[in-house]
């Protein structure tokens, strides 16, 4: 298998179903008709700080007048981006963004000759950097890349945080199509079959509409999806905006962004437990292809563990600098994730990849849990209410064998014990209390 760069260098965005200009005449006047009743996705607080679509706060305090001014002007309208595809290249990476007009984003190292990332737009062409396409794509990427801090990023001249440090680089470690599929877009010339994380959204969607259980909707059109020559299913509706919501990005984004955020849909705690699944299988396919083992940026255990401690640390960040209280079912969905990366580590406890790599590069459970004591997924748990936390006491103590039997730092195990013995003295002192609660009604109704 070729390296995750090289398959791509023969791609071309041009081959993306185009916007034809009539449609990008009447959807301009349709943006430009509903601006005046629309909030700017980009705000400024008291303090002077940027909040972004991706509710990231950024300092603009190394930016001089021209460019302050100029992010000011680009975030001034509301912005009503679609990100429709991706794309690989020799040492650059291309973005396609529809506004609805297509522009192009390009980012590379600073021999590709886009070390600055460069927009197609007329802002960017006239000199007006950063122009908001930049600054919109270079939040959302942050927000999958770097996540939620307590202190503000600071914004660059060129529109991305210096946080993120070379956005090439940065693309290119987390790869390409991880970040695809956060983003929720294709990258450009990989298969004709539906994209597996669109379609578990898909399905994540449409359940949620129905108030089914994921795994229980609709399993004819899940377990072997196809988008089918026709969109339009007769007799099927639910058939029919299943395909539609495959085949069209914009759709999708508007269902997106439309519905609902719960603990099936648009919950950022799902979206990092398909992240980490996503690192996890490219682990596997590393391990089952030695020939992955020599390509550049390869997905080995190096990787994936550092995808899975980014996980567990935006759950933390989230928890603990999120600006409102966390609802009880966002603390569960964070429980279900931090639990499930554990567990999936926990599984992992052999080697993967060439014999004379030391352990810690071989080994997944050895490099997060066995060799140092990192407090993985531990500072979690601990951060969420026993209340919360207590349906997975029996998931816990089950790791917490597992780890004994596999070896760990005593100060990690300790810590487990201790959270697990928390856990069930509160079980326990609430099933006291409940069962004491139910004797009164029974005597009081007894009088």
């Amino acid at each position: 298998m070729s390296p995750p760069t090289d398959r791509f260098k023969k791609l071309s965005l041009e081959h993306m179903p185009p916007i034809t200009r009539l449609q990008s005449q009447r959807l301009q006047m349709e943006d430009l008709s509903s601006e005046s009743d629309t909030e700017p996705d980009f705000d400024f607080d008291d303090d002077g700080y940027m909040t972004s679509p991706s509710d990231l706060k950024y300092s603009l305090d190394l930016l001089d007048d021209e460019a302050r001014d100029n992010v000011t002007r680009a975030t001034e309208v509301p912005s009503q981006f679609v990100l429709r595809g991706c794309q690989a290249g020799d040492q650059r990476c291309l973005f396609l963004i529809t506004e609805p007009v297509e522009y192009t984003i390009r980012t590379g190292t600073e021999q590709s000759g886009y070390g600055i990332p460069s927009c197609t737009c007329e802002s960017a062409e006239r000199g007006e950097s950063p122009c908001r396409h930049v600054l919109w794509l270079f939040d959302q990427i942050t927000s999958q890349v770097l996540g939620v801090q307590r202190d503000p990023f600071t914004m660059s001249q060129h529109g991305f945080p210096v946080e993120l440090g070379n956005p090439y680089d940065a693309i290119s470690d987390f790869h390409l199509d991880m970040l695809a599929d956060n983003l929720h877009c294709d990258v450009v010339g990989q298969s004709a079959d539906p994209n597996p994380r669109r379609v578990q959204e898909t399905r994540e969607i449409l359940a949620s509409l129905n108030e089914v259980p994921i795994d229980e909707y609709r399993p004819d059109l899940f377990n072997n999806p196809r988008k089918g020559k026709r969109v339009i299913k007769r007799g099927d509706l639910e058939q029919t905006i299943f395909r539609m919501l495959l085949c069209n990005d914009e759709f999708f984004q508007y269902f997106l962004c439309s519905m609902r955020a719960d603990e099936l849909n648009k919950n950022r705690f799902r979206g990092l437990q398909h992240r980490a699944d996503a690192a996890l299988a490219g682990l596997q396919e590393y391990a089952d292809d030695p020939s992955l083992q020599t390509v550049p940026r390869p997905k080995n255990v190096e990787w994936c563990a550092m995808h899975l401690a980014m996980v567990t640390h935006q759950i933390h960040s989230v928890i603990h600098n999120t600006d409102r209280p966390l609802e009880t079912w966002e603390l569960r969905a964070a429980a279900r994730t931090a639990v499930h990366v554990l567990q999936q580590v926990i599984g992992h406890d052999r080697e993967v990849g060439p014999a004379e790599l030391p352990r810690e590069e071989r080994n997944l459970y050895f490099r997060l849990v066995g060799d140092q004591d990192r407090n993985f997924a531990v500072d979690v748990l601990s951060s969420i209410p026993p209340q919360i936390l207590g349906p997975w006491i029996e998931d816990l103590a089950e790791i917490q064998d597992k780890i004994s039997r596999s070896g760990a730092p005593a100060s990690y195990t300790t810590r487990l014990s201790s959270l697990t013995s928390h856990l069930c003295s509160h079980t326990a002192a609430a099933g006291s209390k409940r069962t004491g609660q139910s004797q009164d009604r029974r005597a009081k109704r007894m009088k």
